[in-house]
């Protein structure tokens, strides 16, 4: 049987790694709600994460946006049926300079309370980015507008989380002061009795190695789960009974066969297909500095 599938555009990670695990995360959850070796219709796109992290340092919000809206551009006339942005520093960066996309965008923050909702948690620990966590792309959440007591890390922590981040877990590696940072936070979080944690960050997600004395929500994985469920909505699913959590969790409802709560269209007027090319010579400098090749076009995977 022939798996017809939706081509999604991504806009990866700030790390390499984090980028690749979303990737796989995606096809693995295809392969799951299809019940075949069916691959994921993907247009990937990286950012240099230097740039961004500069960027944020100077919290100047609408440079990240321009990045992430020539990104798009160029998503756009890959043909792309929808949009993931998958670093959640960058939603947040969004949501201070919004775009108008006009295609649907699986939105990250309703995933994940569709998944707190799941599992009944009632307090959680959340750890993201300083920038994440301060943030208003999850301010809602975290005030407890969607019914969840949710305890941030200590403030004199973020400092360390930022550090562990940017100069580390970029490079694929782990500091004796990120383990203790991180195991101090899951302390804390066990002590004022959480029932679960959000970890905020695909960068940290990836420091998270070992088992954990409670359930660990990765909004990593359950931004790609939410995309492979909107990849194959107009197909004949099967129904993946995986937890979307690290630790053993109450069963909660499948996945439902359509995506339509986890996507918004907006507008944005598309490119023309020739704009890059009659643009200026800074245009092209940009280009280069954002990673187009020769070609001016960004990576197209099939699996």
């Amino acid at each position: 049987m022939t798996i017809r599938l939706k081509k999604l555009g991504v806009l990866g990670g700030l790390s390499r790694r984090s980028t690749i695990e979303c990737h796989q995360m995606i096809n693995r959850e295809v392969m799951n709600l299809t019940n075949t070796r069916a691959a994921a219709d993907l247009v990937m796109w990286s950012f240099d994460p230097d740039t961004i992290i500069r960027l944020l340092s100077k919290d100047t919000r609408p440079l990240i946006a321009d990045q992430i809206k020539t990104a798009v551009s160029n998503l756009l006339l890959e043909g792309v049926d929808g949009l993931m942005i998958t670093s959640d520093t960058l939603h947040c960066a969004l949501e201070d300079a919004p775009i108008y996309f006009g295609i649907p965008v699986i939105q990250l923050r309703d995933a994940l309370a569709e998944e707190i909702r799941r599992l009944s948690s009632k307090k959680v620990g959340f750890i993201g980015t300083s920038s994440t966590m301060s943030g208003s792309y999850y301010r809602s959440l975290i005030r407890g507008s969607e019914g969840v007591d949710v305890v941030l890390p200590d403030q004199g922590l973020w400092v360390n989380i930022d550090y562990s981040i940017c100069n580390r877990i970029y490079n694929g590696e782990s500091t004796l002061l990120g383990i203790e940072t991180y195991s101090r936070i899951m302390s804390e979080f066990e002590a004022q009795g959480v029932d679960g944690v959000v970890v905020a960050s695909p960068e940290i997600a990836l420091a998270f190695n070992k088992p954990n004395p409670m359930p660990v929500l990765h909004t990593a994985k359950i931004h790609a789960a939410a995309a492979a469920r909107w990849c194959v909505a107009d197909e004949a699913i099967g129904r993946s009974g995986k937890s979307l959590s690290d630790a053993a969790q109450p069963t909660f409802a499948a996945f439902g066969h359509e995506a339509a709560d986890d996507t918004a269209k907006i507008s944005f007027a598309r490119p023309r297909p020739d704009g890059f090319r009659r643009d200026s010579k800074r245009t092209r400098k940009a280009a280069a500095r954002l990673g187009f090749e020769d070609s001016g076009h960004p990576a197209r995977s099939r699996g």
